[in-house]
């Protein structure tokens, strides 16, 4: 508060900058004379073909990108084990098919054709 007090007095309370006389009046006439001339818009351009299709392109090329990326990182699956060995396969009770079998629903002449199909799939 002191300091304050000391400074108002060495200073004063008077506002020091000033605006000319009638410098509000003319300035908006000023103003738009300083202003340049509007030019007239450009006419828009035809739209090419690749302009429409360039953000399709970069989206497939991120896409191929990130899961390159994903792959390098992680490596690739393993697909020489089979999912089943025979040893597994052979330790399955009889109990255990015929409740899969009860559970979808399947006779014995559907399971033969659907085993027959998948048969000759693979020697096709």
């Amino acid at each position: 508060m002191k300091k304050e007090d000391e400074l108002l007095r060495k200073l004063g309370t008077k506002n020091p900058f000033t605006v000319p006389e009638g410098f509000f009046e003319d300035f908006s006439r000023e103003l738009m004379e300083k202003l340049p001339e509007k030019e007239p818009a450009l006419p828009e351009s035809a739209i090419t073909t690749w302009q429409r299709v360039k953000p399709w392109i970069y989206m497939a090329a991120m896409f191929c990108g990130l899961m390159l990326s994903i792959r390098m990182f992680v490596g690739h699956p393993k697909q020489d084990t089979p999912i089943f060995t025979s040893a597994e396969t052979a330790e399955f009770s009889d109990e255990y098919v015929e409740a899969i079998m009860d559970h979808s629903m399947m006779d014995d002449y559907t399971l033969y054709q659907y085993l027959t199909e998948a048969d000759t799939d693979t020697y096709n």
